[in-house]
C-alpha cells in the first residue's frame, strides 16, 4: 500500500526520535540539509527513492524494514534490540531467537 508523504514523515520522525536523534543530527548523517529534512518530515516535500535510502542509512534501516514495519510507534528497546540483530551472523541470530524463546 502506497503512503502518503505525511506518513513517510511522520514515520522518519517516530524513527528519529526513539533513537534520540535530533532533525539536524538525523539531516547531518543523511548528508541532507536540515530545512530539506523539516519539510519531508512535516509532509511538505516528497522523499524519493534517493534520499529516503539515505535517510535510512542514518537511522540504521532499510527501505524494507521502513517500510514494512507497522505504523505504531515502536518502543525504543526494540528498534535499539533489531539494529544490535542486524550486525549478528546468521547462527548468532539462530541463538538469540533461541534465547528470546525460551524466556
Amino acid at each position: 500500500m502506497a503512503k502518503s508523504s505525511a506518513d513517510i514523515g511522520k514515520r522518519i520522525r517516530q524513527l528519529r526520535e526513539s533513537l534520540g536523534l535530533s532533525n539536524r543530527q538525523l539531516a547531518i548523517k543523511a548528508g541532507l540539509s536540515q530545512p530539506v529534512m523539516n519539510r519531508i518530515e512535516n509532509g511538505n516535500r516528497k522523499a524519493d527513492i534517493e534520499t529516503l535510502e539515505k535517510i535510512c542509512d542514518a537511522l540504521g534501516i532499510t527501505l524494507v524494514e521502513f517500510f514494512s514495519m507497522d505504523n505504531e510507534e515502536m518502543p525504543p528497546e526494540y528498534l535499539e534490540l533489531l539494529k544490535n540483530a542486524k550486525n549478528l551472523s546468521t547462527e548468532q541470530l539462530k541463538i538469540l531467537n533461541d534465547i528470546i524463546k525460551n524466556f
